[in-house]
């Protein structure tokens, strides 16, 4: 039988799989543009926040779609790092200061140009750019390394994952690398728990 999670996660993976045509701004519907599409993809989102409105849920997994595919960025990895960061609450706010979806902090949102990191596509966006740019930093590593530094330096930052060279020994840190890639790994379908 499966979870509630599951159920959530399999409906998100596969719209986002499927909004590739309409968040791609080609022509033409797909199943991410139907009302049943958007009811599943409301649905998913609703197990991390439930109080979300299905137009906010709609711009976000559009604003993932379209952001991720401009960085060459795996648009699963970007969800899974949002429900890790904010549960999806474009409002959310950490007492270190970070805001909004991707919990950008300040200066990383001023660096990357955004203006107002309630604001769903400015700070997917900012979140995206982030991540890619962790993923390029630690590029020259082998693959897996390279992901697990790039998501480790999403909550440190790269100079702390530099000094310590991987993940730094911080129970945050630790725990937030875990979250993100057991949830990446069930929106890829690599695991089923």
């Amino acid at each position: 039988m499966r979870t509630p999670l599951a159920a959530a996660l399999g409906a998100l993976s596969l719209l986002l799989w499927a909004s590739g045509a309409a968040v791609g701004g080609q022509a033409g519907h797909t199943r991410s543009e139907s009302a049943e599409g958007v009811a599943a993809y409301v649905a998913a989102i609703r197990y991390f926040n439930p109080g979300i409105d299905a137009y906010d849920a709609y711009r976000i997994v559009t604003a993932i779609g379209r952001e991720a595919r401009a960085e060459g960025v795996d648009p699963r990895l970007v969800v899974a790092i949002v429900a890790t960061e904010s549960g999806f609450d474009r409002t959310a706010r950490s007492r270190a200061g970070a805001m909004g979806l991707g919990q950008l902090m300040p200066e990383t949102a001023a660096g990357d140009g955004l203006t107002d990191t309630a604001d769903i596509d400015q700070n997917v966006r900012g979140t995206v750019l982030t991540l890619s740019g962790n993923l390029r930093h630690y590029g020259r590593l082998p693959l897996q390394r390279r992901y697990v530094d790039a998501i480790a330096a999403y909550n440190a930052g790269t100079g702390a994952v530099d000094r310590y060279g991987g993940v730094p020994p911080y129970d945050e840190t630790i725990r937030y690398v875990w979250k993100v890639v057991v949830l990446w790994r069930r929106l890829t379908g690599l695991s089923s728990s």
